[in-house]
């Protein structure tokens, strides 16, 4: 092997080759793309009228993806044009859900469309909805842009985003984008169609932060419980997180609370800082809603940090949102409650001892979350192996402990993938072997019957009390007359 020595470089070698990995350095963000839109809310035609603007370093067709058109994202796109910088047509051709406009040349493009809603009050708060008084929408029933997965395939630089928004006078705006002189500026491209957008003259905005991240908290609507009220559990769910889980992945945080349908209420996280919270005008903030509310906080760390399998971010979510509700509250009857609630679901699922829940998920088994394993054996398997774990190390761990490890192994990806086996490698780990992992196995992995008996012990383990389930008659202490001496 030829050894060579590189001298040392004196002079102007030095800021010669700085100017020039300077300039390669512009050079290369000069050639990143740029995607402008201008909405302008059209209130008497429910509808938004967006215009669009792709510069673009490299010639050919350009394939945007419209908005679902399937329930609940609730809109419509129409008469989608394109043209040149110059104004001279480009063809475009609709294939199933993606718009391809033709363009041999590089340079920019626009593209123009009409956004029509369906609905005056949004289903949930994954969909959309447009009337005389407000908009709330799930962005990716908006926008029709480029799919960021294709980007991701080629490893190519999604193009810069900014969108510039008009809404009526008087209307107050929110979004889950940082802003900059009137211009939202989204992070990226999953950040363009994983965010809310909401606009109502109405609105209430209240800001503040938990452990130094910054939380925008925008609600719409009279209920029957005060708006201090929602800002204490939505603070709660962020500092109870904290604690557990760590640091709060985003930047800043955004929830939306927004009047919804008679008889539905919904809650999500859109991308990773966005969280619409669309209940019915009757709702009342007690236990389901405040549930509700620690359930979507905590997709923060799960669903938004961590990507895995749907069990975990959306079952065992759901019972650290149970458990650190109700530890907050000093109540832990609410989380047996929730347990106990989710045990009858469970019994009412015909599949339950057919399917894993990994089976159910393969199948994509239709159905809320009341008639899905994921979600309701997902919750019990999260106390179960919470509990199994506590009683193996005599309290010194917790299932706290294996969450902790699995995000930080999914903060060194960029996926942020991880698999059902690393997950159960690392809580049988930290349940020190042999019982947490049969548990595993029986429980996760398997389709025996889960016991009611089983699910009382739990929370015997938990909480330290033994708290029956409802209906049945407490326990009667028995006085013992101590025997004469």
């Amino acid at each position: 092997m030829k050894t060579v020595l590189c001298r040392p470089l004196h002079g102007a070698a030095v800021p010669a080759l700085l100017m020039l990995a300077m300039a390669t350095t512009a050079q290369a963000a000069q050639q990143r793309d740029t995607l402008v839109y201008d909405l302008a809310v059209v209130p008497r035609r429910a509808q938004l009228v967006i215009e669009a603007r792709l510069t673009r370093a490299e010639p050919g067709a350009v394939v945007l993806a419209a908005p679902p058109g399937s329930r609940p994202a609730g809109t419509t796109v129409a008469g989608l044009t394109a043209t040149d910088d110059g104004g001279s047509p480009l063809a475009v051709r609709r294939t199933g859900s993606a718009f391809t406009i033709e363009a041999a040349s590089s340079g920019a493009i626009r593209f123009r469309y009409r956004l029509s809603f369906q609905r005056r009050v949004a289903d949930g708060s994954t969909g959309a909805a447009l009337d005389s008084t407000r908009l709330y929408a799930a962005t990716r029933s908006v926008f029709v842009a480029p799919e960021p997965a294709s980007y991701r395939k080629t490893s190519r630089a999604y193009p810069i985003v900014r969108v510039r928004v008009a809404v009526p006078a008087g209307w107050r705006l929110v979004t889950g984008w940082e802003s900059e002189g009137g211009e939202h500026r989204p992070a990226s491209g999953d950040d363009l169609l994983g965010a809310t957008i909401a606009a109502a003259a109405d609105f209430r905005i209240y800001l503040d932060s938990v452990a130094g991240k910054p939380f925008l908290l925008a609600i719409r609507g009279r209920r029957y419980f005060t708006d201090s009220a929602l800002v204490a559990v939505v603070q709660a769910s962020l500092r109870r997180g904290v604690e557990a889980f760590g640091p709060i992945p985003a930047a800043r945080v955004t929830y939306t609370s927004e009047l919804g349908r008679k008889g539905r209420s919904s809650g999500s996280l859109e991308g990773v800082a966005s969280i619409g919270l669309v209940w019915e005008p009757s709702e009342l903030l007690e236990l389901p809603r405040s549930h509700d509310t620690f359930h979507e906080t905590l997709h923060l760390w799960f669903g938004g940090a961590i990507e895995t399998e749907r069990w975990w971010t959306e079952g065992v979510t759901d019972y650290f949102a149970a458990r650190l509700y109700a530890e907050w509250k000093q109540r832990p009857e609410d989380l047996a409650a929730l347990c106990y609630e989710s045990y009858k679901n469970y019994l009412a699922i015909e599949h339950r001892t057919r399917m894993t829940m990994a089976d159910e998920n393969r199948r994509h088994v239709g159905g809320d979350n009341t008639e899905l394993l994921v979600y309701r054996k997902g919750m019990l398997a999260g106390l179960l192996l919470d509990a199994a774990i506590r009683r193996a190390t005599a309290g010194r761990a917790t299932l706290d402990h294996a969450a902790r490890r699995l995000l930080a192994m999914a903060a060194e990806r960029s996926s942020r993938r991880v698999r059902d086996s690393e997950i159960r490698s690392i809580v049988v780990e930290v349940g020190g072997g042999g019982t947490v992992a049969r548990l595993w196995d029986r429980v996760v992995g398997g389709v025996s019957p889960l016991a009611q008996t089983e699910i009382t012990e739990a929370l015997r383990d938990v909480t330290g009390r033994t708290l029956d389930p409802p209906g049945q008659p407490k326990r009667r202490k028995v006085l013992r007359v101590a025997p004469h001496r």
